[in-house]
């Protein structure tokens, strides 16, 4: 039999997606069947070619395994890095127990590791991708509102001036609109006016924007099924109209959505009207870069909050190699270099992903107490940017 280990081709993109849909979506009914084209176009549409951005296994030419590797790059605080998406985890029925999995994880670490990516995110079992560095992170704030909260807060007269419009690839001002909202705070990915709505179309949602006389007022994007995904209006004090239009487009007199703690006039308009609230993890991450990453994310916490200066030591042994870091905060000024100099902590991989973002870490309470509240960094990943 010959066997095949590598990155996937153009070629392979039609059999690539039977296999991943087969292993994924085999079992669902007929009239809720999903696909992965329909669910991910911003991964799975020709243009942003999903072959190569796989690394897969043929036994004599057919695929029987296949792992994606989506390349992104994020924005944090002015500092550009290098990101790694990790989907469509998949072995064909025929072909389990051969340990493929394992060595296409590898091989995707690998690929990382050589091309230079700062981080890795995915969503899955901690424990399965726990072996390959990963770990959960992040901090999303999850908000619930319902009907009764707005006839407290507004009047029960209240209804919303703002009309509602599905955007499409001709309302080419509007996504610029939809773009620079997003990008408006200080983490965003690599979304651009080519994919943007692909993006907002992730996990069966429909991209609108809200209008009133003719003015941009804000977008969210719904879930085929009833949920809100994102949502931002351009004035935080429009919010509660917003929350109005998408609830009558959607037809529910509740809903929840999760949004970055680091944007800071969206949590404050909404902890003071929500039903309830939440922190949750934002997602499973494997970091390569120390480093940078610290940097970055840190830098964004000490742009929302006062962090005390000083400078940590830390040695981390990370997955990809030991970084000895001094991280440094100055008011405002973040930065993260290599030293010599004796840590004041010392960490493996996966106890330093959680001390410097997980919710709950031991490690940060024996930090000095200069420093223990600049952790957990604030780190963030939009679900319709989730892989």
């Amino acid at each position: 039999m010959e066997i095949y280990k590598g990155r996937g081709t153009r070629e392979d993109e039609k059999e690539l997606l039977e296999v991943i849909d087969d292993v994924f979506f085999s079992e669902d009914d007929e009239a809720t069947k999903r696909n992965f084209l329909e669910l991910l176009p911003s991964l799975y549409k020709e243009q942003y070619n999903p072959g190569y951005n796989n690394v897969i296994v043929k036994e004599d030419g057919a695929i029987k395994a296949a792992i994606g590797c989506y390349p992104r790059e994020v924005n944090a605080a002015g500092r550009k890095l290098k990101v790694m998406g990790i989907g469509n985890v998949a072995v064909a029925k025929d072909s389990r127990r051969k340990g493929y999995m394992v060595e296409l994880m590898n091989l995707a670490v690998d690929i990382m590791k050589e091309e230079g990516y700062d981080y890795s995110l995915l969503g899955g079992d901690r424990q399965r991708y726990g072996y390959f560095g990963y770990e959960p992170i992040g901090s999303g704030q999850r908000f619930s509102i319902n009907r009764n909260n707005i006839d407290h807060v507004a009047g029960k007269d209240f209804s919303t001036t703002f009309t509602a419009k599905e955007v499409t690839e001709a309302d080419i001002e509007t996504v610029d609109n939809i773009l620079a909202l997003y990008k408006s705070l200080p983490y965003s990915m690599n979304r651009t006016r080519e994919n943007c709505l692909d993006v907002l179309r992730s996990w069966r949602s429909v991209p609108y924007a809200a209008f009133e006389n003719g003015e941009f007022k804000g977008y969210f994007s719904v879930q085929k099924f009833g949920g809100l995904q994102e949502i931002k209006a351009v004035n935080v004090e429009d919010t509660l109209s917003l929350i109005d239009c998408a609830m009558k487009v959607i037809g529910i007199e509740s809903v929840g959505f999760t949004i970055p703690v680091f944007d800071v006039e969206f949590c404050d308009y909404m902890i003071k009207i929500c039903s309830g609230s939440a922190i949750n993890n934002a997602d499973m991450i494997n970091v390569f870069n120390f480093g940078k990453f610290i940097e970055a994310f840190l830098a964004i916490k000490a742009e929302r909050m006062n962090l005390c200066s000083g400078t940590l030591n830390v040695l981390i042994h990370g997955y990809k190699c030991d970084e000895n870091l001094a991280i440094t905060v100055d008011g405002k000024c973040v930065t993260v270099t290599e030293t010599d100099a004796k840590p004041d902590i010392e960490l493996e991989h996966h106890r330093a992903i959680d001390m410097i973002g997980g919710m709950f870490s031991k490690e940060r309470n024996s930090l000095p107490a200069f420093a223990q509240g600049w952790f957990p960094i604030d780190f963030f990943a939009y679900g319709q940017d989730n892989v």
